[in-house]
């Protein structure tokens, strides 16, 4: 096999690399929902990095990037961690004023600090463990709270201020740099390191 790849090879590692990013980039969607799900980003985003790395490798073997995919794996998840949540709540959320607050639930954990989190009442719906924005909004017995409701069940709720334009918008950018970094390799015919410079001799330039 020649130092490139050859153009099945080529496309086969091409998609490889698409397919890490589309993977990174959905698993940021995972911190949203209940339950253990969120534990699997972490494994996913490992897995996606290596297999980046190792589609970049196969594409550009003398690139001086290699560590550019696997940052752009990083990239394009943290961007839908960060954003994906609000996007699906503010695309698929009800808003339903003065839930009631029935309990406060403290959680404890070797591994963190204590946190504590409230079950609200919305009408008919139960919404268990909501965990406020900061532990210093955690509200009593009694209390009243607004909460964004997913109407397909798949995230957990949020309070409005927690929906934002500019949360929203992270996860199209993350997008972008995932399609936008991909054709750059494919279309990019050079990126590779230049050539050292001469050496120069200091006898000459001294006499």
């Amino acid at each position: 096999m020649s130092a490139t790849a050859t153009p099945p090879h080529r496309r086969r590692f091409a998609m490889l690399l698409a397919l890490s990013l589309l993977a990174g980039f959905v698993s940021g969607f995972l911190t949203a929902m209940p339950g253990l799900a969120p534990l699997i980003v972490v494994p996913i985003g490992i897995v996606c990095v290596f297999l980046a790395g190792f589609a970049m490798l196969k594409l550009r073997p003398k690139s001086t990037g290699l560590l550019a995919a696997p940052l752009a794996v990083l990239v394009v998840t943290g961007l839908t961690v960060v954003g994906g949540h609000s996007l699906w709540l503010t695309a698929f959320g009800d808003q339903i004023s003065g839930c009631e607050v029935i309990s406060v639930n403290r959680h404890t954990s070797s591994r963190s600090p204590t946190s504590f989190s409230n079950d609200v009442n919305c009408g008919s719906q139960k919404v268990p463990s909501h965990f406020p924005p900061s532990q210093d909004e955690l509200r009593k017995p009694g209390d009243r709270v607004d909460l964004v409701i997913d109407r397909t069940g798949v995230v957990r709720v949020l309070e409005p201020s927690e929906l934002t334009w500019w949360r929203n918008v992270l996860v199209p950018v993350g997008a972008a740099v995932g399609v936008a970094f991909v054709l750059v390799v494919l279309k990019r015919r050079r990126w590779k390191p230049g050539k050292p410079a001469a050496p120069r001799n200091l006898d000459k330039d001294f006499l």
